[in-house]
Formats: structure tokens, sequence, C-alpha cells
């Protein structure tokens, strides 16, 4: 889901105390190198209240342009990412005798149901999922986000003077990660878990098409033993999985997942290790570099290196 071209583009996360930069070339059909890769820690970390007070612009502009600089990277042309508590994401049934023009004013009409008021502005995109079956329901994916979001994103790019291409969501540049890295059989169901420092996001796919998703805000309590943070973590994946099955109507056990890949900065060993240990499905990292090819030149950030599912929005972000 996307607002913009098609272009080859620089992914860049600005997450939290982070930002990532990674500029994929494809080589031919469906193979890609990755020429340059970094990450480095923000001085002012990013979140939705910077947006709202207009703030640091200046300084994501600067790192920005700092770490193009410094690492070499070639490709002017970028986009970027926002998280879910950046965006709204609604799944909505369609009548397939709709033309597109009535489409359309469907889509308008079912995000004026959640606007908070007629000023609201938003940049509305909206997208067909494909069904894997013969299912007679159709539907729509929709994905809104305010322009006052867009306008702050586009002030940064054009002070670090990078060309803003395209501005994706979490969840499908994750999406199209995995999808480039990983076989998605029709009929299968998988699980992808987004793990940061105090959200989660859950998306589900059936077959290689987005189903569904919600996000959590979560915190640990403080002061608890790491095994003790571990089964918290692990029982509230469980809950929230267990969840999206009944929801959905597509079971009631874990076990009903073909796979499930976690990803994002805060994946602990010691959680996976005991989901793994818990349920009888194969539950691992993404990887998006499985299939990806790297540049001889390339010099990869030894942390980075370990922990792939780190840069899955990332990478996904890139993958054209």
């Amino acid at each position: 889901m996307t607002v913009g071209s098609n272009e080859p583009l620089l992914g860049v996360v600005i997450r939290d105390e982070k930002i990532k930069l990674i500029e994929i070339e494809a080589t031919s059909s469906n193979q890609y190198r990755i020429n340059k890769i970094t990450e480095s820690k923000l001085e002012n970390p990013f979140h939705a209240q910077v947006i709202v007070e207009n703030q640091h612009i200046e300084d994501y502009a600067e790192e920005l342009r700092d770490q193009i600089e410094k690492f070499g990277f070639n490709d002017r042309n970028a986009a970027i990412s926002l998280s879910s508590n950046l965006v709204i994401i609604k799944k909505y049934p369609y009548d397939e005798d709709f033309s597109d023009e009535e489409l359309v004013d469907q889509v308008d009409w079912e995000v004026k149901q959640f606007s908070f008021s007629e000023k609201d502005d938003y940049i509305i995109d909206f997208e067909k999922i494909e069904s894997d079956s013969d299912d007679s329901k159709r539907e729509m994916v929709i994905v809104a986000v305010r322009e006052a979001v867009i306008d702050y994103m586009k002030q940064i790019f054009k002070k670090a003077n990078v060309r803003l291409r395209m501005v994706d969501t979490d969840v499908f540049a994750a999406i199209r990660a995995i999808q480039k890295n990983y076989e998605c059989r029709d009929g299968e169901i998988y699980a992808l878990i987004c793990i940061e420092k105090d959200w989660m996001e859950f998306t589900i796919l059936k077959g290689a098409n987005f189903f569904a998703n919600h996000s959590i805000p979560f915190e640990m309590e403080a002061g608890k033993a790491d095994a003790e943070l571990n089964e918290d973590l692990s029982q509230l994946i469980s809950k929230e999985l267990r969840k999206l099955l009944l929801d959905n109507k597509l079971g009631e056990k874990i076990e009903n997942f073909n796979r499930i890949f976690l990803y994002g900065d805060m994946v602990q060993d010691d959680t996976l290790e005991l989901l793994q240990n818990t349920y009888n499905v194969r539950i691992d990292r993404a990887n998006p570099f499985r299939r990806l090819r790297f540049a001889q030149n390339v010099s990869v950030d030894e942390y980075i290196w370990s922990r792939p599912e780190t840069f899955t929005i990332c990478v996904g972000l890139a993958l054209r």
C-alpha cells in the first residue's frame, strides 16, 4: 500500500531512537543486491508527538543528510514508512459489481466514518484484497494518513536534499520483505509480529496476501526478572494471536498458523525460544536478507548482520 510512484527507491526508516537506510539494486528479475546499509542513533527520538508539535525537522534532516554523505548512498529517490500509530488501516467488504467511481465514493464514505472532525484532511489509498479461495466475499483495505504527517515528512526530506518518492506503511513494507524472501503458499496462514519498545503489530497473511492486522501498546513492568518479562511477553503474544484467529474465524489454536515471523528492534532470544518450545508451529526471526545478495564492498555492522529482523521494514521499502 503506497502513496507515490514505483521508481527504484532508497529505504529510510526513522523510528524511536534510530534512523536506518538501505540501498538495494534490482540486478535482474527477482534478483536484488544490497549496495549500502547502515543505522545510527538519533539525538532526538522520533515519535508522534514531535509531529504534533512540529519539532526537530532540521535535526532529522541533518542526520539523514549526514548518513547519506558519510556512507556514499547513490540513490536520492527515497521511500519512508509510517508506523501504525500514524496511520489508519481498515478492511471493508465491497460489491464486486461497483464501478471504479462507485468504489472511490465508498472509500470516501468509509473514511468519513472514522474522521474525528470534518476538518481532518487525509491522504487515502486503497487496494482490493486478492482472495486465495472461491469465496464470493470481496474485501478491500483502506489506508489513511493525515496530510499533516505527510507534510512533516516532506519537510525533512526536502531539507536533506532527498526526493521523497513514496510513503508506505510498516505493515505493507514488512509484508513485501516476507513475500520476496519466503515461499507463501495459497491456503496457508502466516502471522507477522513486529515487536518494538512500547508497541506490537500483528499481521495475518493468507497465502501471500494481506488479510488482517492490529497493533497494541504494551509496557513491561519495571523491576521484574528477565525470565518473568519474557514469560509475560510470550503470554501477551499468544493472547493476541488467538484473538486474531477467533475474530477472523481462522481457528482457535496457535497451531492453526502455518508459520510465524517475528521482526522489529525488540525481538529477544529468550522470548523467541519460549514461543518455539510452547507451540508446535515454526516460529522464526524474519530474515529480509535471505534471498538478497550483498555487494562485495558492503560494510555491514555486526549487530545488523546478527539481527537481520531489525531491518525487515527498511528492506521491504527498497524492494520495488
